[in-house]
């Protein structure tokens, strides 16, 4: 890989295709460097960041309260499309949330449970053991977040759960080191 000169366009070249690249010469002109008497805004940023950070266990619980909710839907309903829809939204709220709130594992639970909600073949294919062992561990992981070895207990879970997962959906579990990695992307 050839290196680049930031101001002047490049070509990076691989082994089965080459990457054009432009200098960025907008964000030299967009940005302001802050005077020394105004705020800097990261430090801002971090103060606001942190002053949140205390409800941040109080939103990870209303996230299981509507998982749990979407759970108890699947159970009086079947796994109709209402439902389904209900219990991936839930599951990928927590997904999307629970790494930024400071829950990764709850994170990665709440993937297993989207990986199998989407990819399996029909519903009918989705054990409600399985949404029930995925549910219980969201809730029991933003439950005992604080208590001692909770992170290890935590990972485990996720751990037999990201491996049911690979086995409800046929998938090996590991990757193919043989296969090329793609090309990295231009910078910004």
């Amino acid at each position: 890989m050839t290196e680049i000169d930031k101001d002047k366009p490049g070509v990076t070249k691989f082994a089965d295709h080459e990457v054009i690249v432009v200098p960025n010469r907008l964000k030299k002109k967009a940005l302001r460097h802050a005077a020394a008497s105004e705020p800097d805004p990261l430090t801002d940023a971090e103060i606001a960041l942190e002053e949140l950070s205390e409800q941040f266990g109080s939103w990870m619980e209303d996230e299981c309260v509507a998982l749990e909710g979407a759970r108890q839907l699947v159970h009086r309903k079947g796994l109709t499309e209402e439902a389904r829809q209900a219990l991936f939204r839930a599951a990928h709220d927590i997904k999307g949330h629970g790494t930024t709130f400071g829950y990764p594992m709850a994170s990665d639970v709440a993937d297993s449970l989207c990986r199998v909600m989407e990819h399996a073949g029909g519903t009918a294919q989705v054990p409600l053991t399985f949404i029930d062992q995925c549910v219980d561990s969201v809730r029991a992981i933003i439950r005992e977040h604080d208590h001692d070895n909770a992170e290890e207990t935590a990972a485990e879970l996720a751990k037999e759960l990201r491996a049911l997962t690979d086995e409800l959906l046929g998938v090996d579990g590991k990757t193919d080191e043989a296969a090329p990695a793609s090309p990295p992307l231009a910078p910004a």
